[in-house]
């Protein structure tokens, strides 16, 4: 399993970041693009960015932010899954989080970022921070709508940042649902 590094993200990783290099100015969508200047296509109309903004991170009116963030949490998509999990780990065979496996179970609001919420799990459990119960071997998903970052619960108490496709899960269904078992 790859771990991953949480960045600070970038406006040139965008796919609507644009960086006008023609000498002759251009009219499009309602805005007199000028050689040299950087500009926003995400929204509505263009928006060029000011002197103010950040030369090189996301600024605060980026049309892509999502305030609150998006909370997801995903488990297994049914009980024969999980009986695979289990079949692996009793022969000592580490199986990685697949989007095939799970679907979702929960979808919300969480006011923190991916990078604090990886702080807050070296003193806290995940299921504090949230407020709500958390199994291990779910998947927490924190979407601030420029970069969704995922979280594999190893155990309760043991977080991984992780790459994981969220909406290859999303399309899965939820057949039985542990917390129905328990009630």
């Amino acid at each position: 399993m790859i771990e991953r590094k949480i960045y600070k993200p970038r406006c040139s990783d965008c796919e609507f970041h644009m960086c006008y290099s023609e000498t002759i100015p251009k009219k499009v969508k309602g805005a007199f693009l000028k050689y040299g200047c950087r500009y926003c296509t995400g929204g509505k109309r263009i928006r060029e960015f000011k002197r103010s903004d950040p030369k090189v991170y996301v600024p605060s009116w980026c049309p892509r932010i999502k305030q609150p963030a998006v909370l997801r949490i995903y488990c297994f998509k049914d009980e024969n899954v999980r009986f695979l999990q289990l079949m692996l780990r009793s022969d000592g065979i580490e199986h990685g989080p697949y989007e095939f496996e799970y679907a979702l179970r929960y979808e919300g609001h969480a006011n923190l970022t991916a990078s604090a919420f990886l702080e807050m799990t070296e003193q806290q459990t995940p299921s504090d921070i949230l407020g709500m119960k958390l199994h291990g071997k779910e998947v927490v998903e924190i979407d601030d709508g420029i970069v969704p970052y995922c979280f594999y619960l190893v155990e309760p108490f043991i977080v991984r940042s992780i790459y994981f496709n969220g909406e290859k899960a999303r399309k899965n269904r939820l057949e039985d649902s542990q917390d129905e078992k328990e009630s």
